[in-house]
């Protein structure tokens, strides 16, 4: 078992979020008159309110947090990171970061536009002391097909799992998984710790925990918070 005193959450929030359709980026859209980002973080915050905070962010973006910052008068403990043009350089950023402040820490990567996971994080970092790793996943229950050519096929859904975050790994595993070249195929960081060898272990996610990308995904939201 892995014990560590140090536990950080990566919270990623660098996307342009192009799909919403908005003029500013939808992290920064107001739900119940707050920002996105700023539900995020609260949830992260209320979830343990000793974890090492790092929210990434496109640097042009910064303003938007900034005003945010005075505006709602943000006092939760935060250090802001600047990303890169794929999340994979984001979060290498910020796991480059945390490695020049501790030798080994957990860390869980959260996307910055999931804002109903605060539940999920003591699991997930519990397990991940427990064995390495923690990936919060969830069962589908519509039905699935898989797209082979021109032709698709029916999977049985209880061998697939959905994958959300937040994702929790060792320092160290994070560290030298992302000194990687970076691939289109990392979907997650699970992809990216996985690709070194490293087996992934799961842990419960929650059916409430959506990621906010659509226009539709931000009305259902609306209701929720």
């Amino acid at each position: 078992m892995l014990c560590s005193s140090y536990k950080y959450v990566i919270i990623t929030a660098s996307g342009k979020g192009e799909r919403m359709k908005t003029d500013i980026p939808k992290q920064f859209l107001l739900i119940r008159n707050k920002p996105l980002l700023l539900h995020t973080l609260i949830s992260v915050y209320n979830a343990n309110k000793d974890y090492n905070i790092i929210i990434v962010l496109n640097e042009e973006h910064l303003h938007y947090w900034n005003e945010i910052v005075e505006k709602y008068n943000v006092t939760i403990p935060h250090k802001v990171i600047f990303g890169g043009e794929e999340r994979f350089y984001s979060v290498q950023n910020a796991v480059n970061y945390i490695k020049t402040q501790v030798d080994e820490a957990l860390v869980a990567v959260h996307d910055g536009v999931r804002p109903f996971a605060e539940n999920l994080f003591e699991e997930c970092f519990k397990v991940c002391e427990e064995k390495g790793n923690a990936v919060c996943c969830i069962k589908s229950v519509d039905s699935l097909r898989q797209i082979n050519d021109n032709h698709t096929q029916s999977i049985d859904r209880n061998k697939v799992l959905l994958v959300q975050t937040p994702q929790c790994f060792k320092l160290s595993s994070l560290y030298n998984a992302y000194k990687q070249e970076y691939s289109p195929t990392f979907t997650d960081d699970a992809s990216v710790v996985e690709r070194m060898g490293e087996e992934i272990h799961i842990c419960n996610g929650d059916r409430k925990n959506i990621k906010i990308t659509t226009p539709f995904d931000l009305a259902i939201v609306q209701t929720l918070i």
